[in-house]
């Protein structure tokens, strides 16, 4: 991971430290995943609520999809497996849940307890071809370091 990332990694564990809810973890990460690149245009979390995702804290324009069922969207596809789904161009996945029109790619991350996905972080981009296997492996350190601070506050 470059020094860039790492420094994010970094930002993150030390913001979220001393959050005592779930609500103010999932904000402030929130806010400095966004903070990271002028190319995410939509940067959140949906978290499990009974069989369903629910919207959380995010950055961006709102959103009508406030609720996705499991194996709906991109979203739904990545909690269903509990595995990371990077899409280069969402016109050409059909899974794809239009948020904003301007979506060209998108990258979903579970937070993962064990094998037990509690949410996920959610990223869109104008650009296509956006996110990289770097950016994967940040987010998927990202989130662990979201995962043991819930257990926490939870």
């Amino acid at each position: 991971m470059d020094n860039d990332r790492r420094q994010l990694v970094d930002n993150i564990r030390i913001a979220i430290a001393s959050a005592q809810s779930e609500n103010e973890v999932l904000e402030e990460a929130a806010k400095l995943i966004d903070s990271f690149s002028d190319s995410y245009n939509w940067t959140g979390f949906y978290m499990m609520r009974g069989n369903a995702l629910e919207v959380g804290p995010y950055v961006g324009p709102a959103t009508e999809h406030t609720r996705i069922e499991l194996n709906k969207g991109i979203c739904g596809a990545a909690a269903s497996r509990g595995e990371t789904v990077m899409v280069d161009d969402v016109r050409s996945d059909s899974r794809f849940l239009a948020c904003s029109l301007s979506t060209r790619s998108e990258i979903v991350v579970p937070l993962l307890d064990g094998e037990i996905v509690l949410g996920e972080i959610d990223i869109d981009s104008d650009r296509p071809h956006n996110f990289t296997s770097a950016d994967r492996e940040m987010l998927e350190t990202i989130a662990q370091v979201i995962v043991e601070r819930l257990s926490k506050v939870r």
